[in-house]
């Protein structure tokens, strides 16, 4: 059986967008009446037909509990064979209770699977499967297999649900090629510029971080993190001499360098500029670099003609380009960051966002509460057998309610019988931090990994920082010391950030020592590397003491304590004089 649309696509997509999912389960409602079946579910298939999604739940009654059945599920599991079974027929599968298959909701008695098609809107191209409708029956019923035949009103509601789903398929497939294309081009970055990769990712969790402070909903942030993953797309469009260049720009080379958010604008409009409820994200990023005294560009812009997204854009630009070393400078120091904050305090910076970026800059954060993790994240995927560690960096990705994980090295793959895992985490990094997830992984298909949750594994005793801590590892060679930047501490553990040219020869699980740089004293620990990751030009690495005294541990502890006292104080300093 297939349902054919017969009407102009792209104006009948975008006039019903608004009201898809509420007419679907109308449309439901009014099948299962008229069959006299219990529910009816519209499930939707990404391209992969190993995943669907639930885009309506109906039923005669209106007590149902929306939890009847998770709102994504992965097909590679035995109850869903019914429909896996109507994939590979494409046609109606019935079972019943003792059938050969078993049901996908247990209370139920008998099921019936319709297959959705979505039409192409031309008779010379072929139907493609997107979906199916589900009903229920909690007592045992005969499904009647000629009614699409001679039930020309069942037959109508069936095509209602065809173009419903349609527009839901439209939706998924637009996000998702633009989460895509965003990973892309911070690719196509990395090849200009090794670090902007890295900023692009640092930017979009300085505009997460604000966007909560100031009470942002999650679609809200949504949007925020996709501008601030795009602020710099346009800089592909720039010659990498001038991107790389260590000395001081011409005049000539800065008017290149400005025309980047136009073109971040244009790639942005491109990505999301036809999706409803997104369409506002490339204005986020046209006018990131406007300020609000409107000395900014591109259109010299100023106070509330610039979007206020775009100014959380500026800020989280501005702080990540200070406190990052690169070749042609050295990172300013957290006081130095604090102090251009306040200087540019209603010129460059919107005045209400200057306190809070300032209070998230000077605190030394417990992780002991869920990290907020974003749409689209720089991670690294673990997996643990009997006798190997493999370590996969990539790209996690937010979609639906589902994870995945994309490794840059395919080739790395290959050969990964996940069967044979025996732990699997993931280390997602967030701004100059690294947090552990354990991860539940339900599919592995096509070089892609499908995560059906993570959760973040906390670090109660460990302090995740964000201003500058310096220290110094000593080689077991003893020819060797390496200056480090220290970005987690705690009584049993720290991490540490290397560029990957200086981290070579990794003596893991030998004994080595550090030196903490504390500006009133330093504190020297042993202890062993026990893991390693690879960030963009970045590694990170974790180290464990043995045999830490207590008088050490206090005296870390009691130096974390007086840096926040003594940025305290320089705020007060920088904000009132």
């Amino acid at each position: 059986m297939s349902v054919k649309l017969d009407l102009n696509a792209s104006r009948w997509l975008k006039s019903q967008a608004s009201t898809t999912e509420r007419k679907l389960k109308r449309k439901q409602k009014e099948i299962i009446e008229l069959l006299d079946y219990d529910i009816g579910i519209s499930f939707l298939f990404n391209d992969a037909r190993n995943i669907a999604f639930i885009r309506g739940i109906s039923t005669k009654e209106n007590d149902l509990c929306e939890d009847i059945i998770s709102h994504t599920i992965f097909l590679n599991k035995r109850q869903y064979n019914s429909i896996k079974e109507l994939i590979d027929k494409k046609d109606i599968v019935v079972n019943h209770h003792h059938g050969k298959s078993s049901l996908i909701l247990e209370n139920m008695k008998s099921e019936v699977l319709i297959p959705i098609f979505k039409s192409d809107f031309s008779d010379d191209l072929p139907m493609k499967l997107i979906g199916c409708l589900y009903l229920g029956s909690t007592t045992y019923k005969e499904f009647p297999s000629k009614v699409f035949s001679q039930d020309k009103i069942t037959n109508e509601k069936i095509s209602d649900i065809s173009k419903l789903l349609t527009i839901c398929l439209a939706r998924y497939e637009q996000v998702y090629d633009a989460i895509n294309m965003i990973d892309v081009f911070t690719d196509i970055l990395k090849h200009k510029d090794q670090f902007l990769p890295n900023h692009s990712y640092n930017v979009a969790n300085w505009c997460n971080e604000i966007g909560i402070a100031l009470g942002y909903s999650y679609e809200e942030l949504y949007k925020l993190v996709f501008a601030g993953l795009l602020h710099d797309a346009g800089k592909c469009m720039i010659d990498s001499s001038i991107l790389n260049k260590k000395g001081i720009l011409t005049e000539e080379e800065y008017s290149v360098v400005k025309k980047h958010p136009l073109d971040s604008y244009r790639i942005a409009k491109n990505l999301f500029g036809h999706i409803s409820g997104l369409n506002d994200i490339p204005n986020m990023v046209k006018y990131h670099h406007e300020r609000y005294d409107g000395k900014g560009y591109p259109d010299g812009l100023k106070g509330e003609e610039i979007p206020f997204n775009s100014y959380i854009i500026g800020i989280s630009d501005a702080v990540d380009a200070m406190m990052t070393d690169r070749p042609y400078k050295k990172a300013k120091s957290i006081n130095a960051v604090i102090r251009e904050l306040y200087r540019n305090k209603g010129k460059q910076f919107h005045p209400k966002l200057v306190d809070i970026m300032v209070e998230r800059l000077t605190r030394a954060q417990k992780q002991i509460h869920e990290s907020s993790f974003h749409a689209i994240s720089l991670s690294s995927l673990i997996i643990s057998f009997s006798e190997d560690i493999i370590i996969l960096e990539g790209t996690l990705l937010e979609v639906e309610d589902y994870f995945v994980f994309k490794p840059t090295d395919e080739g790395q793959v290959e050969s990964i019988d996940l069967s044979e895992a025996t732990d699997m985490e993931m280390v997602v990094k967030d701004l100059s931090n690294l947090n552990y997830y354990e991860i539940k992984v339900e599919d592995f298909n096509n070089n892609t990994f499908y995560l059906s949750s993570i959760k973040l594994i906390p670090s109660p005793n460990a302090f995740n920082l964000l201003w500058s801590l310096e220290g110094i590892i000593y080689w077991p060679d003893g020819n060797r010391k390496t200056f480090m930047e220290i970005t987690r501490i705690g009584g049993d553990s720290l991490s540490f950030c290397l560029y990957n040219n200086k981290a070579i020869d990794i003596p893991y699980g030998k004994p080595i020592k550090v030196n903490v740089l504390f500006e009133e004293l330093d504190v020297d620990i042993t202890g062993n590397i026990v893991k390693s990751y690879n960030f963009g030009p970045y590694k990170y690495l974790d180290f464990q003491y043995t045999n830490i005294p207590d008088a050490k541990r206090d005296a870390i502890y009691r130096q974390l304590f007086r840096k926040q006292l003594e940025l305290r104080k320089a705020i007060s300093e920088y904000k009132y004089n």
